[in-house]
């Protein structure tokens, strides 16, 4: 009898859509990235503004760092928009990705814009989150630094994401890398310790996105070398599962420059990837004014691949 419930399970295991070593229901997969799970920070209604039309913001004019920004009750009204900033949101120089935990914390890092004169290259592998309840922003992890030498690129951590599944933040830095050799990490970092957990070596990597409406629960990551974007699975626990990398498809000659690299990678209310692309060239002087066209690929449930739908306006 026993041999036949052993039978039984490994049969179970096979079929199942999630898998028995996985541990996640085909209900928990698929809402991956796509089930709202983050709230509004705390402090934002202790600086008068409505939490429901409030974001970070790391692009603003006049504002070094990041910002909050509180939309107008009229989508119409352009101009009345508010901002507002913090005096420890400014201290780190210009900072690139921003992503949100459930509980409204954020996370961002440095960038160079002009010049490394506000920001040291040393600098650029460091991680810095802003507290729900305080507001204040704080150093929250140093990646590993690289070795300093005259060919590699000014630049550090370009892409933040935070998993509220897996409670995992993955950061995506292409320190140490030059313009003919990639040399750049994907890490996953445990959301309670700060420390490191898991790593892919290899990939200069920009937008970064967890998602699971293909049925896996995949890290999508925009490269910066060519303009695919690519993914990998990971288990439950966020981790990847065996560090094998799909190509999904490519920003190739699409939009008007025809060579953009995946700034932001997200879902729509759809499961549909929503792509924002950039010109990224390993160049600081391109980072001043990027020019910037949102993508749309649908999921062929038949081929089981992402179709280019259209360009966003």
């Amino acid at each position: 009898m026993k041999y036949i419930v052993k039978l039984i399970t490994i049969i179970y295991c096979l079929v199942a859509v999630a898998g028995c070593s996985s541990g996640m229901t085909e209900e928990e997969i698929t809402g991956i990235g796509l089930t709202p799970c983050r709230n509004p920070a705390l402090f934002i209604k202790n600086v008068g503004f409505n939490p429901a039309r409030t974001a970070f913001s790391t692009t603003e004019l006049n504002y070094t760092g990041v910002a909050l920004v509180e939309l107008p009750q009229n989508p119409n009204d352009k101009i009345n928009r508010r901002v507002w900033q913090d005096s420890s949101w400014k201290l780190f120089g210009h900072m690139a990705s921003l992503t949100t935990d459930e509980n409204g914390s954020a996370y961002t890092a440095p960038i160079p814009l002009v010049n490394n004169l506000d920001v040291p290259v040393s600098e650029l592998n460091n991680i810095y989150k802003i507290d729900y309840i305080t507001g204040k922003m704080a150093l929250f992890c140093q990646l590993p630094k690289p070795k300093i030498s005259n060919d590699i690129v000014p630049f550090g951590v370009l892409g933040v994401y935070y998993d509220c599944h897996g409670k995992k933040l993955y950061a995506a830095s292409i320190s140490g890398s030059s313009r003919d050799q990639e040399k750049g990490v994907i890490y996953v970092i445990d959301i309670n310790t700060a420390k490191i957990i898991d790593q892919l070596e290899g990939y200069d990597a920009a937008g970064l996105f967890v998602g699971g409406n293909t049925g896996e629960k995949r890290l999508y990551f925009g490269g910066l070398r060519k303009s695919n974007i690519y993914s990998v699975e990971l288990n439950k626990e966020g981790k990847f599962k065996n560090a094998k990398v799909t190509t999904e498809f490519s920003l190739e000659q699409l939009g008007p420059r025809g060579n953009d690299k995946a700034r932001r990678i997200r879902y729509d209310k759809l499961g549909n990837l929503v792509i924002q692309g950039v010109e990224f060239d390993y160049s600081l002087a391109a980072q001043s004014n990027r020019n910037e066209t949102t993508y749309q690929f649908n999921f062929n449930e038949e081929e089981k691949k992402w179709k280019f739908y259209k360009i966003m306006f």
